[in-house]
C-alpha cells in the first residue's frame, strides 16, 4: 500500500495531476480541499479562530480565501499566525489518513503543498513533484487570481526552490505544455507507481 506525496509550487498544476491520478485509481488526500471545508464550516474550531484573528474575511460562503490571502501574503507575521491555526489541524488529519490507509491495498496520493517546507516527506514512501517554468506559473497566477507581479513573487517566496524539490523527488512531472501531454506523462508514471505495490 504505497503512499505518495504530491507537491509543487502554487499554480504548478498539482490539482490537475491529482485528478488524473484519481481517475487512474489512486485514493487521494487533498489538503486544500480539507482547508476549504473548514473555512466553510462556522462550527469548526479553525473557522472560529481564523475569524477571530482576521476580522472581515467572512463571506456568505464562509471564509473568503481571497480576502484572507490579501492580508496574510502581505504580512509575514500574519501569515505565521494563520499557519499556527490551520497547519496543526491539517497535519493531524493527514497523519490520521496515513495511519488508516496503511492497512489497505492500493495506491494512495496526498496533495501536500508545503510538504518539504513542513518536513512531512518522511511520512511517505515516495514524493511526486509537479514542475512548471516560472514564467508559465506567473502567467497562470496573474490570470487566475489577478495579483500583481510583486504579490505573486511574495507568495512564491514561501516555497522551497523548485530545483531543490526536484532533486529530492522520486518522480518529477513536467507540466509546461498541454493537458494531453500531461495525461501521457501520468500514464507512464502510473505504471511506475504500481511497481511499488
Amino acid at each position: 500500500m504505497p503512499i505518495f506525496a504530491l507537491t509543487g509550487h502554487w499554480a504548478s498544476g498539482k490539482s490537475t495531476v491529482l485528478k488524473l491520478l484519481r481517475r487512474k485509481g489512486a485514493v487521494i488526500f487533498d489538503a486544500d480541499k480539507i482547508v476549504h471545508a473548514y473555512y466553510r464550516n462556522p462550527s469548526s474550531a479553525v473557522y472560529k479562530k481564523v475569524i477571530a484573528a482576521f476580522p472581515g474575511v467572512s463571506s456568505h460562503a464562509g471564509i473568503s480565501r481571497k480576502k484572507l490571502g490579501l492580508i496574510v501574503f502581505c504580512d509575514r507575521k500574519k501569515l505565521v499566525q494563520l499557519e499556527r491555526i490551520v497547519h496543526p489541524v491539517i497535519i493531524r488529519d493527514l497523519k490520521c489518513w496515513i495511519r488508516g490507509v496503511r492497512k489497505h491495498q492500493g495506491i494512495y496520493v496526498a496533495e501536500v503543498p508545503l510538504l518539504f517546507e513542513k518536513g512531512l516527506e518522511r511520512y511517505f514512501d515516495g514524493v511526486i513533484v509537479v514542475s512548471v517554468k516560472a514564467k508559465i506559473m506567473r502567467d497562470r497566477l496573474r490570470r487566475r487570481v489577478r495579483l500583481s507581479g510583486r504579490l505573486v513573487d511574495r507568495r512564491l517566496s514561501l516555497y522551497m526552490p523548485l530545483a531543490r524539490k526536484k532533486k529530492i523527488a522520486n518522480f518529477v512531472v513536467d507540466n509546461n505544455s498541454s493537458l494531453q501531454a500531461l495525461r501521457k506523462k501520468i500514464n507512464i508514471m502510473w505504471r511506475q507507481l504500481q511497481q511499488y505495490q
